[in-house]
This record gives C-alpha cells, structure tokens and sequence, in this order.
C-alpha cells in the first residue's frame, strides 16, 4: 500500500528509493534492484528503462520479463511509434504518459500485433516518462501495469514523477562510466596503431584513432552527424547493413568490404564487442577496423624472407596469413589465383618444415613481433 503524498512514510520511500538509484551505477545488480524496487512502489509488475534510437533499441530492460519478451519487442519493431502506442506517446522530457494517452493513441491507431504482445506480457497498462532526448537516441522509463494490476492511479504516477530526476541523474553517472571505459579502449587501440572507429549501441562514433581519422576523406569514408558513411552507394549500403547486423549481434564471418584509398586497397572489419551487463549504449558496442594489408607489411614481409629463408613473394603470402587474411583474401590481395597461392604454401611449408598453415602462422607472428621491438 502507498503511503499519502505528503507523509513522513512516503517521503521516507521516495528517499529510499532514490538512494537505490544513485548507487545503481556502482553495486552489482545494482540498476535490477532499483527498477524492482519501482515497480512495487508503483504497485507495478514491472518497471523498464530503455534507449531507443533512429534504427535500434540500444538497450531495453524490464524486470521480472519473460526471456521471449524482449526478442519479440526487437522483432516486431518495438521501438517504432507506428507499432508502439507508448512510443507513439512520447512527451517532452519529464512529462507523463499514461493510460488515457496510451487510449487516444489507439483510437488513431492501433497495431493488433503489439497489442496482442503486450497482453500476453501482461503490460498493456502503465506509466511512462521520456527521461532525455538527444539526436538519435531517446531514453525512457516506464512502469507496467497488467490486467491484475489494472490502470495506475493517481497516487502511483506521483511517486513515479517524483523519482525520474534521481533515475536521470543515475544515467548521467552511468554514462560518464561507460565513456571513460571508451577513452580507455580508444587509448589501447591507439598503443597498437591500430586504425579503429567504436559505434555505440545506436550506431553513433564513439571513439577513433589517429590511424583511422588519417584514413578517412571524400573517398573513403566520412562522419557526419555522429554516423559513419560511405561516398559510393553501393559501399554505403553494405556499410550500413553490416553495422545494423553487428549492433542486433547477429554479423557473421569475415568481412568484405573493399574500398579504394590512393593507390591501394582498404578493407573494413566491422564486428560486434562483447556485450556487458547493464550497458545503457554509451559504451563501444562495434568496432570497425580498417587495414590497408600490403602497404603495412612490405617491411614485415622482408624480415620474414630473412628470417625464415623465403622469396619476397612468399614472406608477403605468410605476412598476409598472419594478419588474419584467408587465402581468397591473399590472393585477391596479390592479384593471383587461389591456387597459385596454394602452390606457394607446398613451398613454404617444406622451407619452413611445418604441416599446417596455424603452424606457419604461429612462427611467422612470432618473427614479426621480436623483429618489431
């Protein structure tokens, strides 16, 4: 039972409550146990914060949920106002939306898809709040209602407008963490001169090294408006689908995507970063490498036909191996066929008296890093 607005007790809950909140960035489970501790202050069976973006939710987290339940949010496109009654009832920061907005919505427009989702989740009723909106991403918080719950009532949605500046205020924190944990991954890729460019979990530059913004311009690739884009269309439609199957987690297998730069060629990587508990989206969630392979490995290859008693031509073919390039890749690199790059390998193998290509992979990157000291 809530206590009356106004009382000793319900000040005493809405103290506690933001105490909870304020140490949320710091205490294991910490943001788990403040969201439950909303819900049943708001006679709630749930509460839920989430980030939305322009193509992705960044993140979506509702307490107590069903394992199906945020899956099928993703699939049915949860995050879109034309599907979404909630979302289609956003109001400026700070404002409440509840049920008699979530009806008017309705009235207008209603996606059986998502009412039908939200019924067999027992979510249909609640309370919400934008808590931020920045270009790109929008920051929510809600409290669910189901049908044993019923409407919210007066006295619930104070208690949730009452706490969403101490719920704020723990994201700022949360986010002030996370991006130093991407000046501090940017800071390490820079260490090893890697070129990299970090997304977050909307698909916004987070991060870069000075090797990548040196390999960025007009016919390569740009930022612009925080996003990472491409001149050539039909590079820029194979960027953007990578980077959307790499923020959904779902990107697979090497990449391929070539461009152009100079006189050479640039390869992209784009590939998803371990995902960590309780990431609101500030921090890297993909990184995309760039490497131009021969042009970095001319001299590596001339200490490698040294070292291990090899033509030019095959120290390039193991340099190449050792960077993590399949043999398709080598030879398109090198401009031969796949089986001529095999035939070198029966070479190289027998100078090199190994068996298997991780074998020869293995020496070659052990050479490469005593002779780079």
């Amino acid at each position: 039972m809530i206590a009356a607005v106004g009382s000793n007790g319900y000040e005493a809950r809405i103290s506690e409550l933001a105490g909870l909140f304020a140490r949320a960035p710091f205490d294991e489970d910490g943001w788990d146990r403040a969201l439950k501790a909303l819900a049943s202050h708001t006679g709630s069976a749930r509460a839920q914060l989430l980030a939305l973006g322009d193509r992705h939710a960044a993140f979506n987290w509702v307490t107590d949920a069903d394992p199906h339940y945020l899956a099928e949010f993703e699939e049915i496109g949860g995050y879109r106002a034309d599907v979404n009654y909630r979302v289609a009832t956003t109001r400026a920061p700070l404002e409440l939306s509840w049920e008699v907005h979530y009806a008017a919505a309705r009235a207008v427009s209603t996606n059986e898809r998502f009412l039908d989702y939200v019924r067999r989740h027992d979510a249909e009723f609640g309370v919400q709040m934008t808590l931020s909106q920045r270009p790109g991403v929008l920051f929510g918080l809600a409290a669910l209602h189901g049908e044993n719950e019923g409407p919210t009532t007066e006295a619930q949605r104070e208690v949730f407008r009452r706490i969403a500046p101490s719920v704020l205020e723990a994201i700022r924190l949360q986010d002030t963490i996370e991006h130093q944990g991407a000046a501090l991954l940017s800071g390490s890729l820079e260490s090893m001169s890697t070129a990299a460019i970090l997304l977050d979990a909307v698909g916004k530059v987070c991060g870069m090294t000075s090797a990548a913004q040196a390999l960025l311009g007009p016919g390569t690739l740009q930022v612009r408006a925080g996003v990472l884009h491409a001149r050539r269309p039909d590079i820029e439609q194979a960027l953007q689908r990578r980077i959307g199957d790499a923020l959904a987690g779902s990107a697979g297998g090497p990449a391929d995507i070539w461009l152009r730069n100079g006189d050479g060629l640039l390869l992209l990587d784009i590939r998803t970063l371990p995902r960590q508990d309780w990431s609101f989206g500030f921090a890297p969630r993909v990184i995309v490498t760039l490497r131009t392979p021969l042009a970095i490995d001319r001299h590596a290859a001339a200490r490698l036909a040294e070292a291990m008693g090899l033509t030019l031509a095959e120290a390039e073919v193991v340099a190449l191996l050792a960077q993590g390039h399949s043999r398709q890749v080598v030879a398109r690199l090198r401009s031969v066929s796949v089986q001529t790059v095999v035939a070198q390998l029966r070479t190289i193998f027998q100078k090199c008296g190994v068996n298997r290509e991780a074998e020869l992979v293995a020496i070659a990157r052990t050479v490469i890093e005593m002779v780079s000291r």
